[in-house]
Parts: C-alpha cells; sequence; structure tokens
C-alpha cells in the first residue's frame, strides 16, 4: 500500500508514518449484527464493516479489533450512534474499557446510518479549517473572577468542555441567584454569537453562573459546529 499524500509504502491502510498522514477522525455506528467502522479523511473515507456475535468472548474480540484500528491511526475523535439507544451507550462504554490511546468519545443522537454518516463528515470537515489551541485545559480558564459555582465538580465540568482544541479561553463571568431552587449543579450552552463565541450557563440549585466561551472560530457557521462538538462533549 501506497500513502496517498507521499506516495511510500506504507503497512497500514489510512496511516503513514512517514508524513504523519491520519485520519481527521473516526465514527462508530452499532447496529444489532454489525458494526460500522469509519475513518474520516479530507476528501474520503475508509470504512470497516465487522459482524457481532451473540457472545461474550466475541463481543470482547470487537472491540479490541477496533480499539487496535483506531489507535493504529493515530485518532483522538470517536462519533459514536447507534439504531437503538442501549446499543449506542454500551458501544461507548465498551470502546473506553478497550481504547489503547486517550480518545474523546463524542456520543450524538440516535439517527439512521446514513444521516449520522453525513452529519459526522460535514461537521469533522468543518472545524478541520478552525485554528487548534493546544495547551493545557486549566490555562484556557482566565478572567475576574475566580470563583466557580459547584467548587471542583464545576471546575471539572468546565475543563472538560477547554479540553476542546477549538477553545481559546473561559471566562467565568458573575454569579446571580435565579429564585428557584432545584437540580443539581449542570452547564447549560445557550447560544452561539456573530463571531463564533459561545455563551453557557453553570447552574447550581438557585445560583446561576454567567461563562464566556471564547473559540477559534471566526464566524456564527463555524461557532455552531464547535457548539455541536461541545454539547456532545458534556452530554457523554
Amino acid at each position: 500500500m501506497r500513502c496517498d499524500r507521499c506516495g511510500l509504502d506504507t503497512p497500514i491502510i489510512g496511516f503513514c508514518p512517514f508524513c504523519n498522514y491520519s485520519p481527521l477522525a473516526s465514527a462508530i455506528y452499532f447496529s444489532d449484527v454489525k458494526a460500522h467502522l469509519i475513518f474520516i479523511f479530507q476528501d474520503k473515507e475508509l470504512t470497516f464493516v465487522f459482524k457481532r456475535y451473540p457472545d461474550e468472548i466475541s463481543e470482547r474480540n470487537l472491540f479490541e479489533r477496533i480499539a487496535e484500528e483506531i489507535h493504529y491511526r493515530r485518532v483522538s475523535k470517536v462519533f459514536i450512534s447507534a439504531e437503538k439507544r442501549e446499543d449506542r451507550d454500551y458501544c461507548a462504554e465498551m470502546l473506553t474499557r478497550f481504547a489503547l490511546s486517550f480518545l474523546m468519545i463524542i456520543i450524538t443522537d440516535i439517527l439512521p446510518y446514513e444521516e449520522f454518516f453525513e452529519k459526522v463528515k460535514h461537521h469533522v470537515r468543518s472545524v478541520e479549517v478552525l485554528e487548534r489551541v493546544e495547551i493545557d485545559a486549566e490555562k484556557k480558564l482566565s478572567g475576574a473572577h475566580s470563583t466557580i459555582i459547584g467548587g471542583r465538580e464545576g471546575m471539572r465540568l468546565l475543563l472538560k468542555l477547554a479540553t476542546s482544541p477549538y477553545i481559546k479561553k473561559i471566562v467565568p463571568g458573575v454569579i446571580e441567584n435565579a429564585g428557584i431552587s432545584g437540580g443539581g449543579l449542570r452547564i447549560k450552552l445557550t447560544r452561539c454569537d456573530e463571531r463564533g463565541n459561545i455563551r453557557a450557563l453553570l447552574i447550581d440549585g438557585a445560583s446561576v453562573q454567567q461563562i464566556y466561551i471564547i473559540t477559534t472560530a471566526s464566524n456564527k457557521k463555524q461557532g455552531e459546529e464547535v457548539l455541536k462538538e461541545l454539547k456532545s462533549c458534556i452530554n457523554s
């Protein structure tokens, strides 16, 4: 096999150790009888289809194989959907268990295979053009308001968002009392502005804190794609 980019012989289809050619992301679609593993490049896709067998050993072997294929191609972002919610969640749990390296697992809505595939392709290729900020998540938190509601758990939620390479900065804002208590700690991503930046609310009972998320997007359309990924991230 020859690398599509540099033309040198490579032992793994879809990855070149000489020029670091690799997929932008991968996706898994799970059904009762098959698992589709898709690698998404800027200009093509590579798909593997694995048959499922109803026994524990076969399922373990299936996820070991999927984890190996992802690891071989140096992919760190995986989108997951399925025909049924329980299959989607099971797939995410098993992939986490057998992963050979760090994976950002993004759980999407329950969608038909073709719709899932098209939406993931569009999203992955849209965010690929954005600038990436590769610094520690802790360094992305800034601003005059150092207090974060929810204490350690509130900080954990913000740091989870900050792991996205498309976030430059997270700025905690003022804390207000909503007057209505109830519900646990949660973060709500509300909207994207015309410059591609995102507003969020960190909520803990009756306390609400404004959160400003500065992204690498340059307009609302790009910001909406980042918003989709962040929503999947906090729900995973």
